[in-house]
């Protein structure tokens, strides 16, 4: 699909959401469907014989081609080939347009459609519209007349109509993974695209702006599968998302920033199990990345606005978070990509209730562990096993103070109370108070 690009300055998301969404209504099926045979939809019975059009005549139709009958008697010379007035002889823009559209659809098709549920509605120089049982047209001149149908018509009036979604700038079309859709445009003048999608697993849904775009981006419903909720603004106002189908789950968040990332699978569970952008972690600033040894995934959030956060998975150790102080040493020693590795636990409490840790994989085994008085601090490998020995921070030694660094004789790392060094020349490690 072509994706009608936005203009003018980032738009809230307000102006991207229906803020109230309705309670859905049963989604009708398309309406090519009811030509090939019998259905309903929500806005009235239409039944139409089995085979009485061929596959994509629909397609053809909306398209406003209707072939004449190869027996049909030709035009006397001279005569009119349209009882419509001719353009130049309409009183107004747009008259009459509707009513061609309409006259050129085959006789199936119309069935299909239905009888028109009143007069054509004119709200300005610029836009018409008319009801019919099963459809509804609409004529602007830079769109020509468009047509909705179905549980895509469905949707479009629960959500507001052309008021709230725009006008549809495509009739009914079918994607590559048979999913139907109509593009909408704003009336505002900012060209702000949206889109109404429909499957049978799905239902019909509404994506906009640049949620939207983002998904078309990535490969549209084979890449995250199609929408399952409408594009909706956040609880606290400075978002907006869709939820979409693809397996293990995935959305699409238009963040406070005013950009759009995935967060997908069991990222995004985790990630909803915290509280969604209300939570700790809040929006996310990146979409679902590799870690170097193609085996990880992790994705990074903005979190308290002090210290970033970021989420981090690997098939040994599921998903885990980091965020605060001790995210923030996790980041400068490259995430899942440094000798921290992976993480083994969301952040905890101390048995002491003094600090907070985290444990990782890397060099045989890791952690960062801070309180108020020492800040974030890791330990690891040999220097750490020996302090778990001794009882954590409830030890002798207290919390770190300092990282593991050189020393004349090996490596070692500052304690509150004490150090732990290990030795070169013979691999042990030796503890000791200051």
């Amino acid at each position: 699909m072509t994706v009608t690009k936005f203009a003018g300055a980032a738009l809230s998301a307000a102006a991207l959401c229906v803020l109230c969404v309705l309670p859905g209504a049963a989604h009708a099926q398309p309406i090519s469907e009811l030509i090939s045979g019998s259905a309903t939809t929500t806005r009235g019975a239409a039944t139409t014989a089995e085979g009485t059009a061929p596959d994509g005549l629909l397609r053809n139709a909306v398209e406003g081609s209707s072939e004449q009958p190869a027996s049909a008697a030709p035009e006397p010379s001279g005569a009119p080939t349209t009882s419509a007035p001719a353009t130049e002889e309409r009183d107004a823009p747009g008259e009459g347009a509707i009513d061609e559209r309409y006259s050129a659809l085959p006789r199936e098709v119309k069935d299909a459609i239905g009888n028109p549920l009143g007069d054509e509605e004119v709200e300005s120089d610029s836009l018409r519209w008319r009801e019919y049982e099963h459809a509804r047209f609409y004529w602007t001149p830079d769109t020509d007349t468009r047509i909705v149908f179905g549980g895509i018509l469905d949707r479009f009036v629960a959500l507001g109509g052309h008021d709230v979604i725009g006008v549809p700038t495509t009739d009914e079309t079918v994607d590559d993974g048979g999913a139907r859709y109509n593009e909408f445009i704003s009336l505002d003048g900012t060209e702000t695209a949206s889109a109404i999608y429909f499957t049978g697993k799905t239902g019909a849904h509404h994506l906009s702006g640049p949620i939207l775009e983002k998904w078309t981006e990535l490969g549209a419903g084979d890449a995250l599968g199609y929408p399952t909720s409408d594009t909706a603004a956040t609880p606290d106002g400075l978002g907006a998302y869709n939820h979409f189908s693809r397996s293990g789950g995935a959305s699409i968040y238009l963040t406070r920033d005013n950009e759009t990332h995935v967060v997908q699978g069991a990222i995004r569970d985790k990630w909803a199990a915290s509280g969604w952008e209300a939570g700790p972690l809040g929006y996310p600033t990146t979409d679902e990345l590799t870690a170097a040894d193609d085996r990880g995934k992790y994705a990074r959030f903005d979190g308290d606005g002090e210290f970033a956060a970021g989420i981090v998975w690997s098939p040994e150790t599921g998903a885990h978070s980091v965020r605060g102080a001790i995210g923030d040493r996790y980041i400068e020693f490259s995430g899942p990509n440094g000798l921290l590795g992976y993480p083994t636990t969301d952040e905890l409490s101390t048995p002491d209730g003094r600090g907070r840790y985290a444990h990782f994989t890397g060099t045989g085994g890791a952690s960062v562990y801070w309180s108020p008085q020492t800040g974030a601090v890791e330990v690891y490998g040999g220097i750490r096993a020996r302090w778990a020995e001794l009882g954590w921070e409830r030890s002798y030694l207290g919390y770190p103070v300092r990282g593991e660094h050189d020393v004349t004789w090996g490596r070692s790392t500052e304690f509150e109370l004490g150090h732990i060094d290990w030795h070169r020349a013979t691999g042990k490690v030796f503890d000791f108070p200051k």
